[in-house]
């Protein structure tokens, strides 16, 4: 009687270790929208639970053709508990076409124990709908009339087509006055700026077991971007001397932005301090968002500057 309890008790066990095994095989996926609209992001999500000590690698980014391109780089956040650890890949996208699109992504590799196992991400193709109104074609048209019955066009319709074209032909000046405005600005920085971070994501030095060096490399293109378009804010300060010399310069967004992410990488930097995975994706995805919106504020600024500069030289005509 003893000898079967104890039978009982180990094929109880071995139960359990199946179960956390068994969960360790699926990968989940949800994707937000379920029906995305051309120009809509598209999150997707692939969840693993694997018991505690699995390294999980999931893949850098999907092969999307030209149908999909990435918004962000992928994001990985994790929760462990007493018997397992579950770890959820990010990826936003954006379509810019109708149809159906298959993001092909890469197998999700789980290591524990010296043995690698891989598993399929299990993602159907997507469907982009259209944001432009419904088709209008099954509307019974009006039975037509004779020649002779139609009115004649009034005069009315002449006018207004004339303040038509006048606005069209007005609106297309002023287009390409912006236009050649833009052109005259030297987009070579954010240019080269946003090829740094693509590179770095293709590198993916954070799944290498480099987060560290992630980090750094992101935060670095951050500081040449910001050096080229602002002289004074070299790439040699401190985070200290940066916050001080932000605060006497007219920089377009929170100088506490900047000065988080270079006071994140310093010890990094200058003492080789090891820093997590998350973290390093945090200051990543900060850096190329940063980017962006400086881009932004920056390019504002000198429109503003050419249109004051353009009603001054009227004015003194």
């Amino acid at each position: 009687m003893i000898a079967a309890l104890v039978v009982a008790l180990l094929v109880q066990g071995g139960a359990t270790d199946r179960v956390v095994s068994e969960r360790a095989t699926a990968v989940r996926v949800r994707v937000t929208p379920e029906q995305p609209a051309v120009g809509e992001p598209i999150t997707v999500e692939l969840r693993v639970r694997a018991p505690r000590g699995t390294l999980v690698r999931f893949p850098v980014l999907p092969d999307t053709g030209s149908r999909l391109e990435p918004l962000d780089p992928r994001s990985i956040s994790a929760t462990d508990d007493a018997d397992a650890v579950e770890q959820v890949a990010t990826y936003r996208l954006i379509a810019w076409d109708t149809g159906s699109v298959a993001p092909a992504f890469g197998d999700v590799t789980l290591e524990r124990d010296g043995r690698t196992t891989r598993y399929a991400v299990p993602l159907t193709a997507l469907r982009i709908r259209s944001v432009l109104p419904a088709d209008t074609a099954a509307r019974q048209p009006k039975p037509a009339r004779g020649a002779l019955d139609a009115p004649t066009m009034p005069w009315r319709w002449l006018v207004g087509l004339a303040v038509v074209l006048a606005l069209a032909a007005w609106g297309w000046r002023r287009f390409r006055r912006a236009q050649a405005e833009l052109a005259a600005m030297d987009p070579g920085p954010f240019v080269r700026a946003r090829a740094a971070f693509a590179h770095l994501r293709a590198l993916d030095l954070s799944s290498a077991g480099e987060p560290g060096r992630h980090a750094l490399a992101h935060q670095q293109a951050l500081r040449r971007y910001v050096a080229e378009r602002w002289p004074t804010i070299s790439t040699a300060l401190t985070a200290r001397e940066l916050d001080a010399r932000l605060a006497e310069s007219e920089f377009p967004v929170l100088p506490e932005r900047l000065v988080s992410l270079v006071a994140a990488v310093e010890p990094v930097a200058y003492a080789a301090a090891a820093m997590s995975a998350g973290e390093a994706e945090r200051v990543a995805l900060e850096s190329s968002t940063l980017v962006e919106d400086l881009e932004r504020a920056w390019v504002a600024r000198q429109l503003r500057e050419h249109e004051a500069s353009r009603i001054k030289r009227k004015a003194l005509r």
